[in-house]
C-alpha cells in the first residue's frame, strides 16, 4: 500500500479552497503551480479581500443589533443566534489586512509536495486514523463548499424574511420591516434575487475563509507537527535530529499563538456549546430544517474540538516521554549537554500551552457549560 501522508490528503483540499478564495477574491494567498507553494495573492485581490471582511464585519454587527433588537420569543432566536456566532467565528479567525509571512512559511511547510524517506509512526501508521483524517475534512470540505452555500440560498427563497438576515428589515411585507421600497411586485422579486446574492456570498465567504484558517493553518499546522514529532520521538534510542522538531515547533507557534489559535480556543467551544444547547432545548419547538443544521454544527464542533487537542496533547505527552527515556540511555558527556537543552513539544496559545490533560479539561468546560445553560433557561 502506497504511503499516506498528511500533505498527500489535504495537498487537494486546500488548493481548491485557495483557488475558490482566489476566484472571489476572498482571501490573501493564493498557490503558485509553478513553484508549487503559497504564495500572497495580487495588489488587486488583496485591495479586494479587504473590502470584503470590512463588508463581514459590518454585517455580523448588524445581525448581532438585528437579533438583541427583535420582540420575537427566545425560542424563534436561537436559530439566528447559533448562525450569527458561525459568522463570528468565521469573520473573527479570518480579520487579516494583509498576507501573514508566518503563515505563509507554516503552510508552505505542511503543503510541500517533497517525499520524506522516514515513516511516520504511531497513529499516523494506523489505516482507520488515516481514514479518519480524510473523512473530517472531506466531510468539512463538501459542507463548506457544496451543502451549506445552496442550502441558505435555498432557505432565503423560501423564508426571505428570516432573521438574522437582511431581508428581514428590507423587504415590504416582513414583520419587522423598515424597508424604504415600496409594494411593487416586480422590484420586490429584484431586490429578493439581490438579497439572495449577498448572503451566498457573505456565507459563501466566510465558510471558505474559516476552512482556511481554521482547518488548514490552525488543525493542519498541529497535525503536521504531530506527524513529523512521531517520526523521531516514536523510534527507540537518541536523535539529534529533535533539534528540528524544535524548529518546526517555533514556525507552528510563530503562526498560530498570537492571534489564530487564541481565536480559535474561545470560538468553536462556544459554537459547540450554543449548538448542542439549541439542539437540545429548543429540539420539539424548531423546525426540521434548523435542526439539523445546529445538530451538524454541534457534531462538527466535537469533531474539531477532539481533533486539535488531542493532536496537541500528544504532541506534548510523547516528545516529554522520548526526553526522559532518553536520559537514561545517552551516556557521551556532549550529547547530554545536548539532551538538556530540549524541551518537550508544546503548542502555545499566548503565554500557555496543550498539556496533556487539555482534551478533557475542555470537553468538561464545554459539557459544564452546556448543562448549565440548560439549567439556567
Amino acid at each position: 500500500m502506497a504511503k499516506i501522508t498528511l500533505a498527500s490528503v489535504l495537498l487537494p483540499l486546500f488548493k481548491r479552497n485557495l483557488f475558490l478564495g482566489k476566484l472571489h477574491s476572498f482571501m490573501y494567498y493564493a498557490w503558485d503551480s509553478r513553484l508549487k507553494k503559497v504564495i500572497p495573492s495580487s495588489p488587486i485581490n488583496s485591495r479586494c479581500t479587504r473590502i470584503h471582511v470590512s463588508v463581514s464585519i459590518s454585517y455580523v454587527i448588524l445581525q448581532i443589533l438585528l437579533i438583541r433588537t427583535s420582540p420575537i420569543a427566545l425560542s424563534d432566536k436561537v436559530f439566528p443566534a447559533t448562525l450569527t456566532w458561525m459568522y463570528i467565528a468565521c469573520t473573527v479567525i479570518g480579520v487579516e489586512w494583509c498576507a501573514d509571512t508566518a503563515s505563509i512559511q507554516l503552510m508552505n511547510l505542511i503543503y510541500k509536495t517533497e517525499e520524506s524517506e522516514e515513516l511516520a509512526s504511531g497513529a499516523w501508521q494506523s489505516i482507520i486514523f488515516q481514514k479518519i483524517i480524510q473523512l473530517t475534512y472531506f466531510l468539512m470540505d463538501l459542507s463548506c463548499h457544496f451543502v451549506f452555500p445552496p442550502a441558505m440560498a435555498f432557505l432565503l427563497m423560501l423564508l426571505p424574511c428570516q432573521l438574522p438576515f437582511l431581508g428581514s428589515v428590507i423587504l415590504p411585507g416582513c414583520e419587522f420591516t423598515r424597508s424604504p421600497f415600496p409594494s411593487h411586485v416586480y422590484l420586490n422579486l429584484v431586490v429578493k434575487v439581490v438579497l439572495i446574492l449577498f448572503e451566498f456570498s457573505q456565507i459563501f465567504r466566510n465558510l471558505i475563509t474559516g476552512m482556511h484558517y481554521g482547518m488548514y493553518i490552525v488543525i493542519a499546522g498541529i497535525l503536521h507537527l504531530w506527524e513529523a514529532s512521531s517520526k523521531i520521538v516514536g523510534s527507540p534510542g537518541f536523535s539529534k535530529n529533535y533539534r528540528q522538531l524544535q524548529v518546526l515547533e517555533a514556525v507552528v507557534n510563530g503562526a498560530l499563538r498570537d492571534k489564530l489559535f487564541p481565536s480559535f480556543l474561545v470560538l468553536c467551544p462556544f459554537m459547540q456549546i450554543m449548538a448542542t444547547y439549541a439542539s437540545v432545548k429548543f429540539h420539539d419547538g424548531m423546525p426540521a430544517t434548523y435542526l439539523i443544521f445546529v445538530v451538524l454544527l454541534s457534531v462538527e464542533g466535537v469533531i474539531l474540538n477532539g481533533l486539535y487537542s488531542t493532536a496537541a496533547a500528544v504532541i506534548y505527552r510523547k516528545s516529554d516521554a522520548y526526553l526522559k527515556a532518553a536520559k537514561g540511555v545517552v551516556l557521551i558527556k556532549l550529547d547530554k549537554k545536548v539532551l538538556k537543552s530540549y524541551t518537550p513539544l508544546r503548542v502555545r496559545f499566548g503565554s500557555n500551552f496543550m498539556d496533556r490533560l487539555t482534551p478533557l479539561v475542555l470537553q468538561e468546560f464545554i459539557a459544564m457549560q452546556t448543562i448549565n445553560l440548560l439549567l439556567l433557561t
